[in-house]
């Protein structure tokens, strides 16, 4: 019975391979991430691609609006983001916590381009067109949004995942690099992301 508890304890609640992890090759992009290095409590963006979720181990930064850009190990074909936070009972402060994100792709091929006119048609009743060209931080990137949503501090876990908007998903472009932009946190003065996986399946390009 112990031996089963542990197991079911151990088990990863999100099921899907992480296509942004360090040790499988992924790394953080600078040019398109908001950099915090005159801020003396500021934590590195390159804690959000390791498994460690101690309370140290996070991509923290002050106020609630910053992005970070994540170069895949491979091309993938983007399903789904997960955030993992803390758990609320061993947080310091849950407002901390992100709120709003949004996922964008960046596209890259002459091929991907042409696939995403399409994408942004099928979008346009979408709440996804309303978000503009990028980032904030763009860097003479072409960008896709891929979703918008809202990390939930109230939800049953604390490992939250999200889909892929399905005009995205239909269109088959495929993404070498992502930026997850944190639009606000739930009221602190300063914003923790404890780990961002981007899901999908492998792109035969």
């Amino acid at each position: 019975y112990v031996q089963q508890s542990i197991r079911r304890a151990m088990k990863d609640p999100v099921g899907r391979r992480d296509f942004a992890l360090a040790a499988d090759g992924a790394r953080i992009a600078p040019k398109l991430t908001s950099s915090f290095d005159n801020t003396s409590d500021a934590r590195p963006p390159t804690n959000i691609l390791d498994e460690d979720m101690r309370s140290a181990s996070c991509w923290a930064f002050p106020d609630d609006h910053a992005q970070v850009s994540i170069k895949l190990h491979e091309f993938i074909y983007v399903t789904h983001i997960t955030i993992d936070h803390i758990p609320r009972d061993i947080a310091t402060n849950i407002q901390e916590a992100p709120h709003r994100i949004v996922l964008w792709g960046i596209v890259d091929g002459k091929g991907n381009q042409d696939r995403r006119k399409a994408a942004l048609e099928s979008l346009h009743m979408s709440p996804l067109s309303r978000l503009g060209d990028g980032p904030p931080v763009k860097a003479q990137g072409t960008f896709l949004p891929l979703a918008a949503f809202d990390y939930d501090i109230d939800a049953q876990s604390h490992v939250q995942t999200f889909p892929v908007d399905p005009a995205v998903i239909a269109s088959r472009i495929y993404f070498g690099a992502v930026v997850i932009e944190v639009k606000s946190n739930w009221g602190a003065d300063f914003t923790k992301v404890y780990r961002v996986r981007i899901h999908g399946d492998v792109a035969n390009t």
